[in-house]
């Protein structure tokens, strides 16, 4: 039987980032999932219409999968069941979106993948290699063996589970053993389908889809896409449908691919059929659409323009489809004659441009899809830049699995990677890993004998690779065992310094390239005194010592090459920032202007003001450490004596969105200004500036900085400025920043900013009742018990919040 093509039927805009899941709880009903934290459901309203109905609340980070529980008698209108990045499974009644009904907390990591059993249970998959069965809302057994993360699950029977890996396997288990092992897939596999009578179809990185008996033989293999495939269904009519990193969904029948609709998205993430065999698809463009082959349901003429319209506008990068000599390109007349195959692309030479049309087989005609960028065959391009390489990342718990990393050989191989790491929100951890993929991987890139630094030549700013460790017995908040641990020896001292990781000077100076880093300390047993005591409030101040000012310094006098020279230093200010240096070295042994570092902290600031955003922080390192050891010099230097201005401007921490954004520059302004609080006049100079202060803490709640350093430095300064509020009672910005703290910890996923956050919050409400009002009005103790539930097995935490909620009773 033949079947017409699908066509639009309806584009939905609601969701603010990718979509990562869809499902259909009827042809009237539709439920999506994003990376905007929210799961939104969707009725229909026309024959070819839907509009948005209700946003399921509750999830903290992205939310990547979705399965539903069919109506049954104890819910008469099934379930709607979630799980993201947040580590938890939420399940939702469908018309009670305000809060989950249930809440289910098993896996450590990303929960990735969904599904659910003929009687209602529920099967998830995650990052943390395993999947759960969930039987009455409570885990009935661990499905344990892949040894990377589970990408898919498939629920066959109650007690017949399918689970996918990025391992390259399938598993088949029945009541939580394992029954066979399917291997034939050469990369992740990523979704999972059932075949009616069949058995099962599957998808991979690999860029194919596999049909499988349970048995375990593969009986076929589709090949068509061109890059990553995410998704598979299958249609009541045996047909499949699959979505990939390529643009397109695809429809198969009979092992042919018949059908290929270009989305307008470079990741179409998600799509799932509907009773009715339309589909419903989600990518990175943030739309849900829906395709459909009735002439009742499709897009009227003016909305099915704007889809065409919308994909002839994209810019297809020229290694997606080949190589490209415009020179030897066809013309137009080239669209006279009829494609080879469904899905075939051809580009045409239009004088100007490159165009890029696919073939349609059941429409017989050729469909522009978008013009082509990159054109030269040297060079690859990403989000419509061209670069020497578009690398393909496999970070295994990033969030997309398989990211872009674009790089040129002209570029610095950690800057690269540092932008990356922002751009997909990594953990700093990746960056040498990363880096050291791009100095290995890009021909052409002259490295010497050995590798030198691109920042320092022999040396570079090292970032330290330790994780935070939490201590099973309470210790001191910021010092002790459950504390970000340093490493080095030279870490701040004092009664609640603070030990951080520098992501420049790891252990606290530039290591050669290739030298081991620094261990972290073994942590000390805690005594009985301190397990017992209070932990609110924190009355003393935390500080950010550790620094090389010296190779910082050298650093400077390579960058000072390539600056304009209108804005570069003199050999004059040079010299005088060996000055600052030798005085940073050894603060305790003079002051500023006995070591001629006044005329060096003048070039500091000249650096920071107007230096190019991308080489300002080195400046940006030293005014941090000129804020902890000489905060009335460093006012003398800059305008007004507004040193928090200054930082907030120079890092790009104004609230003024036309200060171009680092989140390096950001990072070092934040330690600059948690370090002000180290003396009487740096406490001082924050206090008479409080407000603008408070007012920037505030404008990041939307957690614009989210690399890991930048929230530490955030939660170190949020600790400081919670205790220097405390201590002086000033109610109105003390209660606004109580507000802005719930905030900031609703959102943190690491555990020592969060740590550092509660504490803050905890302060200020161990001392004005009116901050505990503030707490109440935006439900605290909600919140509260909600990382009390979720940081179970962290001691200090649970003394934190238990404290928190007696305070709050």
């Amino acid at each position: 039987m033949t079947y017409p093509p699908f066509r639009l039927e309806a584009s939905l805009t609601s969701h603010e980032q990718d979509v990562r899941a869809v499902a259909a709880m009827s042809n009237d009903v539709l439920i999506s999932a994003a990376r905007d934290k929210t799961v939104r459901s969707w009725t229909r309203t026309s024959p070819n219409a839907f509009a948005p109905h209700h946003i399921y609340l509750g999830h903290g980070h992205f939310v990547n999968a979705l399965a539903l529980i069919k109506p049954n008698q104890a819910y008469p209108e099934g379930l709607i069941v979630s799980g993201g990045s947040d580590k938890f499974i939420n399940v939702y009644d469908p018309n009670q979106p305000a809060e989950p009904r249930y809440t289910l907390i098993g896996h450590s990591e990303n929960v990735s993948a969904l599904a659910t059993t003929p009687s209602g249970y529920i099967v998830s998959g995650s990052w943390d290699n395993k999947a759960i069965v969930w039987k009455e809302f409570q885990q009935a057994y661990v499905l344990e063996g892949h040894t990377a993360s589970v990408w898919a699950v498939l629920a066959i029977e109650d007690d017949l589970i399918l689970t996918a890996s990025a391992d390259k396997s399938i598993r088949l288990w029945r009541n939580g053993k394992l029954v066979h092992v399917y291997q034939g897939h050469t990369e992740a596999v990523r979704g999972l389908a059932l075949v009616p009578s069949v058995g099962f179809v599957s998808c991979s990185n690999d860029g194919t889809l596999r049909v499988w008996t349970l048995e375990g033989e593969c009986i076929q293999q589709l090949d068509g896409h061109t890059s990553f495939v995410y998704s598979v269904d299958v249609l009541s009519t045996g047909e499949f449908v699959s979505a990939g990193e390529d643009r397109t969904v695809r429809i198969w029948k009979d092992g042919n691919n018949i059908q290929t609709l270009q989305q307008p998205c470079v990741s179409v993430w998600t799509v799932a059929a509907l009773p009715n065999n339309d589909i419903v698809v989600g990518g990175s463009d943030s739309a849900v659409r829906i395709f459909t082959r009735s002439d009742e349901r499709m897009a009227v003429a003016e909305k099915q323009k704007e889809f065409d319209d919308l994909l002839a506008s994209q810019a297809i990068p020229s290694n997606q489809i080949g190589d490209v000599e415009k020179d030897k390109l066809p013309g137009p007349e080239a669209l006279q004659s009829a494609g080879k195959k469904e899905g075939q692309v051809i580009m045409i030479n239009m004088g100007v441009t490159v165009e890029a049309h696919q073939w349609s087989a059941q429409s017989q005609s050729w469909q522009k899809i978008g013009e082509v960028v990159g054109s030269n065959k040297s060079k690859a391009t990403f989000e419509g830049k061209e670069y020497d390489y578009v690398f393909d990342i496999d970070v295994g718990a990033g969030p997309n699995g398989n990211l872009k990393l674009p790089y040129n050989v002209s570029e610095n191989p950690y800057d690269a990677a540092q932008k990356f790491l922002l751009k997909y929100q990594l953990d700093q951890s990746f960056l040498d890993q990363v880096a050291d993929f791009i100095i290995k991987n890009a021909e052409g890139v002259n490295l010497g004998g050995g590798y030198q630094d691109p920042f320092t030549g022999g040396s570079r700013y090292t970032p330290q690779s330790s994780q935070p460790t939490i201590g099973q017995a309470y210790m001191d908040p910021f010092t002790g065992g459950g504390s970000y641990r340093p490493g080095a020896t030279n870490a701040a001292s004092g009664p609640g310094a603070a030990t951080y990781s520098d992501p420049f000077t790891g252990g606290g100076s530039y290591r050669p390239a290739g030298s081991a880093p620094v261990a972290p300390p073994a942590a000390a047993a805690a005594s009985p005194s301190l397990q017992q005591a209070k932990v609110l409030p924190i009355k003393s101040y935390l500080t950010l010592k550790q620094a090389n000012a010296e190779a910082v310094v050298n650093k400077i006098r390579s960058l000072n090459a390539d600056i304009a020279s209108e804005i570069q230093l003199s050999s004059e200010e040079l010299d005088a920032l060996n000055a600052s240096a030798l005085y940073l070295k050894n603060p305790a042994a003079s002051r500023v202007s006995a070591n001629g570092g006044d005329a060096g902290l003048l070039a500091i600031v000249k650096m920071a003001t107007h230096w190019p955003q991308d080489k300002r922080f080195p400046a940006l390192d030293l005014i941090r450490l000129f804020a902890l050891y000489a905060p009335e010099d460093l006012a003398s230097a800059v305008p007004e004596r507004n040193v928090p201005a200054f930082l907030m401007k120079s890092g790009g921490l104004s609230v003024d969105e036309s200060v171009p954004f680092n989140e390096t520059n950001a990072m070092l302004a934040y330690r600059g200004l948690a370090n002000l609080f180290n003396q009487e006049t740096g406490r001082q100079l924050i206090w008479e500036r409080r407000n603008i202060v408070a007012d920037m803490m505030s404008v990041d709640v939307s957690g614009k900085f989210r690399g890991k350093n930048a929230r530490l430095a955030q939660s170190t300064l949020a600790v400081n400025f919670a205790v220097l509020l405390a201590s002086k009672n000033e109610g109105e910005t003390e209660l606004g920043f109580t507000g802005t703290l719930m905030e900031l910890l609703k959102d943190e996923q690491d555990d020592e900013n969060l740590y550092r956050f509660v504490m803050a919050f905890g302060t200020l409400i161990s001392q004005s009742s009116a901050c505990r009002e503030v707490g109440n009005i935006m439900e605290a103790k909600t919140e509260i018990r909600r990382i009390q539930s979720q940081k179970a097995g962290q001691e200090r935490m649970q003394k934190a919040t238990a404290e928190i909620l007696q305070i709050l009773a």
